[in-house]
């Protein structure tokens, strides 16, 4: 038995990690209520121009990233991903969501959406911050 690290994890190493975790979570939670989402803005050729991706599990959504393309940006096709995300967190019986974000990145977005400042780390990465936050669907 050895530790071994690597710089660049195969997609079968982090599969084992995975699955292993999920075998213990399984033991204290349903995890057939983790289900995965997107939710994509495409382009006739099928390009993505922006999404979401996260997870539902249980009562929660977590949002784990937001993206809209340079020349989508300040026409309201962010909101319209979160909203999406957030209908469908609640049609799969979600009743609170979840957001983590740089200081550099959307705080102002994700507050105006009604999602309120749980915790903030310092010095993340070095001189800037990261942001959790949470909000009640």
């Amino acid at each position: 038995m050895e530790i071994v690290v690597k710089d660049k994890p195969s997609a079968q190493e982090l599969a084992e990690i995975e699955a292993g975790l999920l075998a213990y979570n399984a033991q204290f939670m349903d995890i057939s209520e983790s289900r995965s989402l997107g939710v994509f803005i495409e382009s006739v050729e099928g390009h993505k121009l922006a999404g979401l991706t996260g997870s539902t599990c249980g009562n929660w959504l977590r949002i784990n990233m937001l993206w809209v393309s340079e020349t989508l940006r300040g026409r309201g096709k962010g909101t319209a991903l979160m909203r999406a995300a957030e209908e469908e967190a609640r049609r799969r019986g979600c009743l609170y969501a979840q957001v983590d974000t740089a200081s550099f990145q959307a705080r102002p977005f994700y507050e105006k959406m009604g999602y309120e400042v749980q915790l903030v780390l310092d010095n993340y990465p070095r001189v800037h911050q990261r942001i959790y936050l949470t909000k009640t669907l």
